[in-house]
């Protein structure tokens, strides 16, 4: 059977990650996009981790990712979280380059179900705060 409810973490952006968290809110995925480097990069900061520069601006990505690694969590002492065992934590390699970290939801939290590499797109969860979190689950075939 597959869980639909996801851990309910507390959503506090920073000021670097807040043009972010207003696009997660539309339901689009953006991200910093450093103009010297000519690439992505995540997680949101004033400058690029590459280069130091601060010649940044946001930029939509496609949302599709490949699974690098995972972890299902059985039992956590978290608020928010424990109601939502078992959950799967996903740790994510964005098409366009930058690892994320997120949740997988769409499939169970059984290790025969999940595998590395496997092709991954991003969703919306709209948490019971009302705050929005990006999600990822399995890609359908013309993903």
């Amino acid at each position: 059977m597959i869980a639909e409810r996801i851990p309910q973490p507390a959503v506090s952006p920073s000021p670097d990650a807040e043009p972010f968290w207003e696009a997660v809110r539309r339901g689009e995925l953006q991200l910093p996009y450093c103009r010297a480097c000519a690439g992505f990069f995540f997680y949101p900061r004033a400058l690029c981790p590459g280069c130091g520069v601060r010649d940044l601006e946001w930029r939509r990505v496609s949302g599709r990712a490949r699974l690098y690694s995972f972890c299902i969590h059985h039992k956590s002492g978290l608020p928010g979280f424990r109601e939502a065992v078992p959950f799967v934590t996903v740790l994510v390699v964005l098409e366009e380059g930058p690892r994320m970290m997120s949740f997988l939801t769409g499939v169970d939290a059984d290790p025969a179900m999940i595998r590395c590499e496997m092709p991954l797109e991003v969703t919306f969860a709209e948490l019971d705060s009302g705050e929005v979190l990006p999600v990822f689950r399995p890609a359908g075939p013309s993903s």
